[in-house]
C-alpha cells in the first residue's frame, strides 16, 4: 500500500514539473500552447502564489553626441583641448573618438593653437627636436603646421590622455595621441586632410 502512495506522489510531482516546465517556455500568441506543445488535459496541482519583487528596468545609457554630424566632408579631423578629446570623421559618421593630451595651456608658449588646418605629411620613425635641443624620437609624426605642430605619439608621457594634468604637463603644442589611435589615424586620414582644433 505505502509503494502505491509514493508512486502516485511521484506521478502528481512529474505532472507538476512538467507545467511548471511548459509555461516557462512561453506561449505561442493566440494558441493557447506553452512552447508550441499540446495544451496538457491534466489539470495541475495549485501552486503557492509568491509576489516577486519588481524587477527596475535599467536607465538608459546616455547617447554620446556625434561630433561628425553635418560634416559633408570624406575626411575631417576635430579636436577639442576644452574636452582633451579628438575626432576622425567620415562624412556624418565618426571612425575614431580617442582622448588626446594637448599643449600644456598653463605654460608660456606651449599651448596647441586653434584654428582651421590641414594634415601636411605623414612620417613613420621621426626624432622630433625642440628649439631648447631635447629630442623626442616618435614612431608617427603626422604635422599639421609644420615643423612646429602636429599629431605623434608619446611613449614618455605618465599620465593618461585626457587628463587634466595636461594644463602642467602636457605637451609642448603638439597633440599626443595614444599609439593604437596614431597608427590607426596614420593609415587613415590623406595629405590635405582639414584638421579643425577648437578651445
Amino acid at each position: 500500500m505505502m509503494s502505491r502512495v509514493r508512486r502516485a506522489s511521484a506521478a502528481a510531482a512529474g505532472v507538476a514539473a512538467a507545467a511548471v516546465l511548459t509555461a516557462c517556455a512561453g506561449s505561442q500568441a493566440g494558441t493557447g500552447v506553452a512552447g508550441g506543445a499540446p495544451a496538457a488535459t491534466t489539470p495541475a496541482p495549485a501552486a503557492a502564489t509568491s509576489a516577486a519583487p519588481a524587477v527596475k528596468p535599467a536607465a538608459p545609457r546616455p547617447v554620446a553626441p556625434n561630433h561628425c554630424v553635418g560634416n559633408t566632408r570624406d575626411q575631417l579631423v576635430k579636436v577639442s583641448l576644452r574636452d582633451q578629446r579628438m575626432w576622425l570623421c567620415h562624412l556624418s559618421t565618426t571612425v575614431l573618438a580617442t582622448a588626446i593630451t594637448s599643449g600644456a595651456s598653463s605654460v608660456p608658449y606651449d599651448s596647441t593653437p586653434t584654428g582651421t588646418y590641414h594634415i601636411q605629411g605623414r612620417n613613420r620613425d621621426s626624432v622630433l627636436t625642440l628649439n631648447t635641443g631635447k629630442q623626442y624620437n616618435v614612431k608617427y609624426w603626422i604635422p599639421f603646421s609644420a615643423p612646429l605642430y602636429g599629431f605623434h605619439d608619446s611613449s614618455w608621457q605618465d599620465f593618461p590622455y585626457g587628463s587634466p594634468l595636461y594644463k602642467t604637463q602636457g605637451s609642448h603644442g603638439c597633440v599626443h595621441m595614444p599609439l593604437q589611435a596614431i597608427a590607426y589615424f596614420y593609415h587613415w586620414v590623406h595629405m590635405g586632410t582639414r584638421v579643425v582644433i577648437s578651445a
